[in-house]
């Protein structure tokens, strides 16, 4: 099945026709809702030619005037009057010919000069920092407001800061309207002039663990926090973060094996870092590195690739392939690849109404020897921010144990998950959500305190709330009843949360947990919190901790407690220190941790 074409493994669903008549019929529905709709052309090479519907809103200019320049700041001849915010940004490019500043500008291919980032505005004129420069900065040049800030200019025009999006609560599983997969979609958006924008740091890290029984070790390690847009001018993307040890020093215990991973360790492996590609003037889209399949989230990250080609303007076709680092996943295992290719149909807009359709088929291996084939469905339909439904499902291939006596599984779902959202107001959203899980869940317990197993906790059907309140207060909560063949009677699933974005007159951020869960594959309880201060804009402390009861079959973790401490502090324009600690209590883990970590900053403001 590692092909750019639908090469499926012979007798992949043998023992189960209605499956593979309902991955043909999805498939080929797909295929035929786009069949006559041309293909997407590119773009002639020379100035990028306008679309057909410019961004820019009726009666309200986009492009506007350099009045002033001076040391690390611009002035524009516009301010309130144009309803720009402090917060927005802007690209110049070199004043035309003939001198006239019309719409449109942004459009002739013109060269870059400059990205701005308005600081403050007055009634007919505004204030910008300069960002980054690669040119000369003149009197007389156009500054034009990029889709982005045209898009919150017109948010505030329409409603005072209306969301575009539906408020999910934190509770939900896979949706791809949550906060990750509309970051992705954001980062689609067309850039009118790509102009590279390289900001990040990178760094090298130092520490040390202790456990208990007198295991000691040493790790030195690398750094990455990487925000690089269009890299050199293209569509190419270097985006995420990443920490890792690439040397260890030998335990202090002779004969002693190698170090468990801790809490800080499993956490750093969920974060994602790539390069991506994804151009409005091709029909290819490729991502390299550890991130997740933007066309079917639910299958978690992968070390490795995908590549996506358009076949219509509404089906894309694609393939990936690679590892599966990420040890919050239901399917997790440290030896596991994956590989498996889909058919993408999306359709409408978050305007309107919008439906985004994948179907695929994959297999999983662990040690090289395949463990799983199965098919794989995501469905989503949304009506502007007041609506939306989706649903995930994997449906495994019947299999046989290699082993004597081993036994087998018929063809059957494996793992589902399907939620109705409502949104009627910006500061009021719920829902209604059904989970379940045919094999049980392979993730870390440890994380469990983390809320990042949150979603796998609820089995059945549970309901969510959650509320947006004035002076950043934020509530969710979530019940359901579950009941396992061992209960006696059901049991009340519930989780609740509290978030604080002003502590009093502090400014600290609080963030607090509660959950109480029972489901197959385990029982339990864990309370965590958040808090976190920015002194200054290059001074941040974070602490947080919580505590875990987890009753399994899986592990031997039942009971623990820990607390992680970060402080973070910008040293001067270009350096940054950064400094770890961690400490784990529990039944089959003890250690304490630190490090350190000193590194560079890329582009950016230096403050």
């Amino acid at each position: 099945m590692y092909g750019p074409g639908w090469i499926i493994r012979k007798g992949l669903f043998a023992r189960g026709s209605s499956t593979r008549g309902a991955v043909l019929a999805l498939a080929f529905g797909c295929l035929a809702t786009g069949l006559a709709v041309p293909v997407r052309a590119q773009a002639p090479e020379g100035a990028i030619p306008a679309p057909a519907t410019p961004p820019a809103q009726a009666g309200k200019t986009t492009v506007f005037r350099v009045k002033y320049v001076s040391e690390g700041s611009v002035y524009i001849d516009a301010g309130r009057n144009a309803d720009l915010q402090e917060g927005m940004k802007l690209s110049v490019v070199e004043a035309p010919p003939d001198g006239v500043i019309a719409e449109g500008i942004q459009y002739r291919g013109y060269p870059h000069v400059a990205e701005l980032v308005v600081s403050s505005v007055s009634d007919s004129s505004a204030v910008c920092e300069v960002v980054q420069t690669i040119g000369e900065l003149k009197v007389g040049q156009a500054a034009f407001l990029t889709p982005e800030s045209v898009q919150v200019r017109h948010e505030s025009e329409l409603v005072a800061d209306q969301d575009k999006y539906p408020i999910l609560a934190t509770f939900s599983y896979g949706d791809p309207l949550d906060e990750e997969v509309r970051e992705t979609k954001e980062a689609q958006v067309t850039r009118l002039s790509p102009m590279q924008r390289l900001q990040g740091r990178l760094g090298f890290n130092y520490g040390a663990t202790q456990e208990s029984g007198g295991f000691t070790s040493r790790q030195m390690g690398l750094v990455i926090d990487a925000d690089m847009h269009n890299i050199g001018g293209t569509y190419w993307n270097f985006i995420g973060s990443w920490r890792g040890n690439y040397g260890r020093s030998s335990t202090s215990l002779p004969g002693a094996g190698t170090q468990s991973l801790t809490l800080t360790d499993l956490v750093n492996r969920t974060y994602r870092i790539g390069f991506t590609y994804q151009s409005p003037y091709s029909p290819v889209t490729v991502g390299v590195g550890r991130l997740f399949i933007p066309w079917a989230p639910s299958l978690s990250t992968i070390d490795g690739g995908y590549f996506g080609r358009k076949i219509t303007r509404k089906v894309t076709f694609g393939f990936f392939g690679g590892s599966t680092p990420d040890p919050s996943s239901w399917s997790y295992n440290p030896n596991q690849h994956i590989a498996g290719t889909l058919v993408n149909v999306e359709y409408g807009s978050f305007d309107h109404f919008r439906m985004y359709s994948t179907v695929g088929v994959a297999l999983t291996s662990i040690q090289w020897k395949v463990a799983r084939q199965f098919a794989f469905f995501e469905n989503t339909w949304s009506w502007k921010q007041y609506v939306s439904f989706y649903n995930s499902l994997q449906a495994d291939a019947a299999r046989t144990s290699p082993l004597v006596n081993g036994g087998s599984n018929p063809t059957e779902v494996s793992q589902s998950f399907s939620t109705l959202h409502f949104q009627p107001i910006k500061l009021f959203g719920f829902g209604v959500n059904h989970n379940y899980f045919k094999t049980l869940p392979t993730f870390d317990p440890r994380l469990l305190g983390t809320g990042l197993l949150d979603q796998y906790l609820f089995q059945g059907f549970s309901g969510d709330v959650r509320f947006a309140l004035p002076m950043h207060i934020g509530l969710f909560a979530s019940l359901g009843e579950s009941k396992t063949t061992t209960d006696k009677r059901n049991s009340l699933n519930q989780a609740y949360g509290l978030a604080l974005g002003r502590l009093w007159k502090t400014g600290m951020l609080l963030d607090l947990h509660y959950s109480k869960f029972n489901s197959a594959f385990g029982s339990g309880k864990y309370q965590s919190f958040s808090l976190s201060k920015s002194f200054t804009d290059s001074f941040r402390v974070q602490v947080y901790g919580g505590h875990q009861i987890f009753n399994t079959v899986l592990s031997s973790n039942t009971n623990s407690n820990f607390v992680n401490g970060v402080v973070d502090f910008n040293v001067g324009p270009r350096y940054f220190l950064q400094g770890n600690f961690g400490w784990y209590s529990g039944p089959s883990l003890r250690y304490t941790q630190w490090s350190s970590v000193f590194g560079y900053r890329l582009g950016g403001f230096r403050k």
